[in-house]
């Protein structure tokens, strides 16, 4: 008898950082992280709300300034993975960013926890020096270049 999955993980299991989302994208069958078009194949199927993910973790993620080739050809392959619907944070990663309030509750996070310093003058971004990061859903209007250019150094150290 097989038990029922809780999450779903996206992306290279020994990665460094994991982003934990709450929803899946539509995958198609045989779908891998390591296929060559693996990004362009998730956006295309998911369209313009999964570009935008995709392109704010490649920003974050990316070692230098081409973010988009980054996205196109290393996200998800190296050092990120995607757990979605996680309950608990995953043992194998330096870096976690719990983005949104959907995903801080599930895994029953709250940036208002005295565990938590404030990044941000906005209050956006939160983190407890422990590798565990709390940020605002990877859409621009919540999550702008500006709060990108916040975040991203705290993930370098």
């Amino acid at each position: 008898m097989s038990k029922p999955v809780s999450s779903m993980l996206l992306g290279n299991a020994e990665a460094k950082t994991c982003y934990y989302l709450p929803n899946a994208p539509t995958l198609p069958l045989g779908w891998s992280y390591r296929q060559a078009d693996a990004a362009a194949t998730l956006i295309a199927l998911n369209g313009n709300h999964w570009r935008k993910i995709l392109t704010i973790m490649a920003k974050l993620s990316a070692p230098d300034d081409d973010w988009k080739n980054y996205r196109d050809t290393q996200l998800l392959k190296r050092d990120e993975q995607i757990l979605i619907g996680a309950s608990r944070l995953s043992s194998t990663p330096e870096r976690h960013i719990i983005v949104g309030a959907v995903s801080a509750a599930k895994l029953n996070i709250n940036s208002t926890n005295t565990l938590f310093n404030r990044l941000d003058e906005q209050d956006r971004l939160h983190a407890n020096g422990l590798g565990v990061f709390i940020s605002p859903y990877l859409d621009y209007r919540q999550f702008p270049n500006s709060l990108i250019e916040q975040l991203k150094p705290y993930l370098n150290q």
